[in-house]
This record gives C-alpha cells, sequence and structure tokens, in this order.
C-alpha cells in the first residue's frame, strides 16, 4: 500500500490496522483493520502473539559457533535454550552396562568393572563383538569361530588331546582305562575342566572317544596322521608288586609296552611314549596289569595325545 497522503479518510479507513476493542494495555487485543477483519496477530504491551503460521522470508544467516536456540515451551511462549549446557534428550538417557552415560556423553566401561568370564566357564557358543570391514558395520562371532580362525592363520600348531580317567580304580589283575567325559561338548558341557578329557587346538576334530565294553574306553582317530601318544599313569601300591601298562590296537596288536618289576609301597607312576601313525577309524586303548589286586590307578593320571601337522 502506498502512502495515505491526499487520499480520503473513508477510503483508506479499512485498510487501517487497529486493536479490537481499546488502547493498548497488557491484556492482548486482536489487530484488525478498519471493517473490524481480525487478523492472525495480538498484541498487549508486553507480547506479541500470533494465531496463525509464523513465516520468515528470505534465509537466515548460519551459524556452526552459537549455542542459544529458540525452543516453543508447553504454554506456547517462545523461550532461548543453552544447548552446551543442557542438550536435547540429555536427561532421557539411559545406558545400559557395558556403556554409562554421563550428561551428554556416553561412554564405555573399563573392563575391570564389569564381571569376569573365566576360560573354564566360556562356551563355544559365547560371542564377541567385532568390526567387519567388508560390511562397515558390527557384528559378533562366537569363540568357537574366533578359535577356528585363529588356527587357520597359523601355518603350524599341534592338535592335543588330554584325556582323565573317569575314575580311581582298583587293578585286579588287568583294568582297560576308561575315560571321563569331554569338556565342553553338547552333551556334556557342564562338565569341569579340571576333571575332564580336553581337546586343545583341532584336537576335537582329529581324536574321539568311543565305547568297546563300558563308556568311552578307547580312542579313535578322525583324521589319519602321525600321532604322538604320552601315558603317564599314577599308581597307589599296598607292597612290592608288577605292575604293567601297554598301548594296544582295537585288533589286539600290542604297540608299546613299559612296567615297573618292584612296585614299592605307596604312590608310583609308569609311563610310556609312543610315536605311531593312525589311518582313519584307526581305534586304541590302553590296558593296566598288575599281579595284585592291592594295587591302584588313581584320577590323576593321563594320556596325552599329539597331532603335529
Amino acid at each position: 500500500m502506498g502512502s495515505l497522503s491526499g487520499n480520503k479518510i473513508k477510503d483508506t479507513f479499512s485498510l487501517l490496522l487497529k486493536l479490537s476493542s481499546s488502547s493498548a494495555s497488557s491484556s492482548e487485543q486482536i489487530v484488525e483493520d478498519g471493517a473490524g477483519n481480525a487478523t492472525a496477530l495480538k498484541l498487549s504491551t508486553d507480547t506479541v502473539e500470533t494465531t496463525g503460521d509464523l513465516k520468515i522470508s528470505g534465509t537466515p544467516t548460519v551459524s556452526t559457533s552459537d549455542v542459544k536456540a529458540l525452543m516453543l515451551s508447553s504454554t506456547g511462549v517462545i523461550v532461548t535454550r543453552d544447548l552446551s549446557s543442557a542438550p536435547i534428550g540429555s536427561a532421557s538417557v539411559t545406558a545400559n552396562s557395558p556403556l554409562t552415560a554421563s550428561g551428554s556423553t556416553v561412554s564405555v566401561l573399563p573392563a575391570s568393572s564389569l564381571n569376569q568370564l573365566s576360560a573354564g566357564a566360556t562356551l563355544t557358543s559365547d560371542k564377541l563383538l567385532i568390526w567387519d570391514e567388508s560390511a562397515s558395520e558390527y557384528k559378533y562371532i562366537t569363540t568357537a569361530d574366533l578359535s577356528t580362525f585363529s588356527n587357520a592363520q597359523n601355518t603350524f600348531e599341534p592338535s592335543v588331546f588330554v584325556g582323565r580317567l573317569q575314575a580311581s580304580a582298583s587293578i585286579t589283575e588287568s583294568y582297560r582305562i576308561q575315560f571321563a567325559e569331554i569338556h565342553n561338548q553338547p552333551a556334556t558341557g557342564a562338565t569341569s575342566i579340571a576333571t575332564s578329557c580336553v581337546a586343545f587346538g583341532n584336537a576335537s576334530a582329529d581324536i574321539s572317544l568311543t565305547t568297546t565294553f563300558v563308556a568311552r574306553d578307547s580312542f579313535r582317530a578322525i583324521t589319519a596322521g602321525t600321532y604322538n601318544v604320552d601315558i603317564c599313569l599314577e599308581l597307589l601300591s599296598g607292597g612290592n608288586h608288577l605292575a604293567t601298562a601297554s598301548l594296544v590296537r582295537q585288533s589286539g596288536d600290542v604297540i608299546e609296552t613299559t612296567s615297573i618289576k618292584s612296585l614299592a609301597s605307596g604312590t608310583q607312576s609308569v609311563s610310556l611314549s609312543k610315536a605311531i601313525y593312525m589311518a582313519e577309524g584307526d581305534t586304541f586303548y590302553v590296558v593296566v596289569f598288575s599281579n595284585s589286586a592291592a594295587v591302584s590307578v588313581t584320577k590323576d593320571s593321563s594320556i596325552t595325545i599329539t597331532k603335529f601337522g
């Protein structure tokens, strides 16, 4: 609209803006035109209010350093908020372990503040957080898969199977060693690593326990190769007796034998070590012979089977 100069009041009165009922006061009043049409604007001596949309023409200046922001209060009043001291959402951040939140900062708790998982309690299904570089995202890996990957990166790592006895037993002339359950296998995962057979490296894919007469009284080669069998038996004797330990093929062929001809009273040991080529499926057992039932073999005995390459 141009200047009102030179125009008659009756012709321009409707173009003028005025308050709806009285002069400006502390109470907000609708701003009307001269014809009484209400606008989207309300005014008082200390407040400006709009009942419609609030628009800004042009593009406001961009700032990367200012921290004050305009916010709308619950009563509809425009207020400012300092985002450096009171960032949006800081009061509602809840961080679960191992994360922790303090104000606007979220961080990872130190490992020492978490519960420790011991080697003996670790399961093959336990998971670790890992960054997948090829997919550019976080994933998880099981301890079993991590062990397989680690083994694959080594050019040489022997597989070692440590067999422990199921129980101490008196040797009545001849006793065929009965192995304990294998630790951390699906059917026996609750067994203690201290009292069970343990497969290290790739041993679980090389050696298995089998049953001929009683549970787990033999071991079998799953993969062909040269194995070193170390037998170390702890014996208890009530006097001077004869004791013999033998590594025997399932067919009955004796592979190696060792003996103590004069087994003194008390705790003694008998051992033998034999390198042998095992074809796939070859089965063996360990038998102990004594000339007296006063001789027994203890659970502290072990049979270690190592495959190189």
